[in-house]
C-alpha cells in the first residue's frame, strides 16, 4: 500500500544519496544515510516512550537539528507536531498547548524555564529535551539508545494531519492551521519545480523552524531531491555571509530587513554561488542592493501564507526586472483569483481580495468550524490580502484588508503609499500605518529606513508629486530598523504603539 507519509523520502535518499550531506549545523554534519538512521532511532525511542500514531508533540525551540529530526520521527509514526513561537509568554504558550491537546513538549535549554512555566497547569504533558536539560527526557540519549532500529513508515492518506501551526494572532486569538501530509508533499513538489531544485543544491536556512518559512520554503523539499540544508540557530548577517562562501550555498530565503543587514555587514565573502534568493516587499533600492550582493541569483519576489504551506506565487526569472513589484504567478498545482465582496472575479487591474485553492492549501483551523467556514468559503481560502492581476496574469499585493487606512470617508492603501516612498532613490524600506486623527478618523504616517543623505522634507516633496494630497503622510519618522516578527515581516501594530513616544522628523503644518 502506498503512503503519503512525508518521512518516506528518507529511506530512498539513504540509498540514492547515502554519503552526500543532508544537514549541516555548527560543525556537525549528517549524510542522508545518517539522517535516516537518526530519524528511525528516534521514532523507535518515542514509541518506547508511549508516543504513538496521532499523538501530538509541541516544540518550543530555535533552530537546532533535533527540531527537524523530531518532526520527521513524529511524521514517520503518524504523530503530529506542534511548533510554537518561543517569543510568546508562558501564559500564551499554555493556552496553545491546551488548545492543541499535546501529550509532550520538547525544548532547548534556552527556553526550558519558559516552557516549564507554560506546562505548570498541564501536569500530564511530558518534558522532552532537544539538547540536554537536567530533569527532562533527553532525545539525543534516546537516539543513541535505539541506534540501528528501524521503524515502518505509518501508512497515511493525503488528509492525515502532519502539523498544527498557529497564526500570529494579530487580529484575534491565534488559530491552529492544520497542515496535512498531502499539503506538505504537494508543497515540496511545487518548490522543486519552481526553484529547479536538484541533488547538488545547498540551502541556507535561518528562518525559524516553527514557521512555514523555515520548514517549507523550500525546507523539507531540499531533502526530497537529495540536497543539503545548512541550518543556522538564528539570523546573523556576518554568519550568513561566511556560510554562503564556506558551504557554497545555492539558495535561501531572506526578508527585506535582513537583506539590508547583510548589505551593512563588514564581513567580506564570495556570494557568487547563490543561484536563487526568495524575498518579499523589496524596494527598488534594495533590489539594486540584491543584484550587487548576489550577481548570479534569480531574485524571487514571493507571496505565501501559513494556510498555503508557504509560497503561493513566485516571480519568474525572465520578469524579475520588468515586473518588479509583482509577486509573480501561482506555483504549480494551485489556483489564485482576485474577487470582490461577493466572491466574483474583479476586472484586470482592479483591486480585490486574493483567494486560493489547491492541494497545498490547508483544510482549515483546528476545532474552529466558524473561522474555517468563513476563511475557506466556497472551496477557496480567503487570504485577507488586497491584490490585483495585470493584463499578463501577474499578481500584485496591494495591502492587508486590515491595514487599509480609513480617512475622512476615503479608503487608502498603506502599501500604495509605501510603494511611492520606496521609489525615492535614497529609500531602502518604508512602512505606513494609520494614526488616529480627531478630524479625519485616521491619517497616514510613515516610518522610513534610508541611505545617508535622506531627508524627511525630500520624502514629502517626492510623495506630493505622486499622491493625492490626502494620501501624503502627515508625519515622517526616519529610523534605523523596523520591529519585525521572526519571519522578517514588519510589525505595524508595534509601530502604531511606539509612535506616541517618538519624535517625528517632519510633521504636516509644523
Amino acid at each position: 500500500m502506498s503512503t503519503a507519509n512525508i518521512a518516506a523520502m528518507l529511506g530512498g535518499n539513504a540509498l540514492r544519496f547515502g554519503d552526500a550531506d543532508a544537514l549541516v549545523f555548527e560543525g556537525r554534519r549528517w549524510t542522508h544515510r545518517q539522517l535516516d538512521d537518526d530519524v528511525n532511532a528516534l521514532a523507535a525511542g518515542l514509541t518506547a516512550e508511549g508516543i504513538t500514531r496521532e499523538s501530538r508533540v509541541a516544540i518550543v525551540a530555535n533552530n537546532v537539528p533535533e527540531f527537524l529530526i523530531l518532526s520527521l520521527a513524529l511524521s514517520k509514526l503518524g504523530a503530529v507536531f506542534v511548533p510554537l513561537n518561543y517569543r510568546l509568554t508562558a501564559g500564551e504558550l499554555a493556552q496553545l498547548l491546551g488548545h492543541a491537546r499535546v501529550q509532550a513538549v520538547a525544548t532547548v535549554p534556552e527556553f526550558a524555564e519558559l516552557t516549564a512555566a507554560a506546562i505548570v497547569g498541564l501536569p500530564e504533558v511530558r518534558k522532552l529535551a532537544l539538547e540536554p536539560i537536567e530533569g527532562w527526557s533527553d532525545l539525543r540519549a534516546l537516539v543513541a539508545a535505539h541506534r540501528g532500529e528501524r521503524v515502518a513508515d505509518a501508512e497515511l492518506g493525503d488528509d492525515a494531519l502532519q502539523r498544527i501551526i498557529y497564526t500570529s494572532g494579530t487580529t484575534s486569538l491565534p488559530k491552529g492551521v492544520m497542515l496535512t501530509h498531502g499539503n506538505v508533499n504537494m508543497n515540496m513538489h511545487a518548490q522543486i519545480v519552481e526553484l529547479g531544485l536538484r541533488p547538488t543544491d545547498r540551502i541556507l536556512n535561518f528562518a525559524p523552524l516553527y514557521h512555514v518559512g523555515g520548514t517549507d520554503l523550500p525546507g523539507y523539499g531540499i531533502w526530497h531531491v537529495g540536497g543539503c540544508m545548512v541550518l543556522q540557530r538564528r539570523f546573523d548577517p556576518s554568519s550568513v555571509k561566511r556560510a554562503i562562501e564556506a558551504e557554497r550555498i545555492t539558495g535561501m530565503v531572506m526578508a527585506a530587513t535582513m537583506l539590508d543587514m547583510v548589505r551593512r555587514s563588514d564581513t567580506v565573502a564570495d556570494l557568487g554561488s547563490v543561484r536563487w534568493l526568495i524575498y518579499s516587499q523589496v524596494t527598488s533600492a534594495l533590489f539594486a542592493v540584491a543584484r550587487e550582493l548576489f550577481p548570479n541569483a534569480r531574485l524571487i519576489e514571493g507571496y505565501g501564507l501559513t494556510e498555503t504551506c508557504s509560497g503561493l506565487t513566485y516571480l519568474d526569472q525572465a520578469h524579475m526586472e520588468s515586473k518588479q513589484g509583482s509577486v509573480g504567478i501561482p506555483v504549480p498545482w494551485v489556483q489564485v483569483r482576485v474577487v470582490d465582496a461577493d466572491d466574483n472575479d474583479v476586472p484586470v487591474g482592479e483591486n480585490g481580495e486574493v483567494v486560493a485553492r489547491g492541494p497545498k492549501v490547508s483544510p482549515g483551523y483546528l476545532d474552529d468550524p466558524a473561522a474555517t467556514a468563513h476563511a475557506f468559503r466556497g472551496g477557496w481560502f480567503h487570504t485577507g490580502d488586497v491584490g490585483c492581476f495585470d493584463a499578463d496574469g501577474y499578481l500584485y499585493i496591494r495591502d492587508r484588508l486590515k491595514d487599509m487606512i480609513r480617512s475622512g470617508g476615503e479608503n487608502m492603501s498603506s502599501a500604495e503609499i509605501e510603494n511611492v516612498l520606496a521609489d525615492h532613490p535614497l529609500v531602502l524600506a518604508a512602512s505606513v500605518v494609520g494614526a488616529p486623527d480627531p478630524k479625519w478618523q485616521e491619517v497616514p504616517v510613515a516610518f522610513v529606513i534610508g541611505r545617508p543623505g535622506l531627508t524627511a522634507e525630500s520624502l514629502v516633496e517626492h510623495a506630493r508629486q505622486r499622491l493625492g494630497k490626502f494620501k501624503v503622510p502627515k508625519e515622517i519618522y526616519l529610523v534605523d530598523e523596523f520591529p519585525t516578527n521572526p519571519s522578517g515581516k514588519v510589525l505595524k501594530r508595534t509601530l502604531r504603539d511606539q509612535r506616541p513616544s517618538m519624535r517625528p522628523d517632519w510633521t504636516y503644518g509644523a
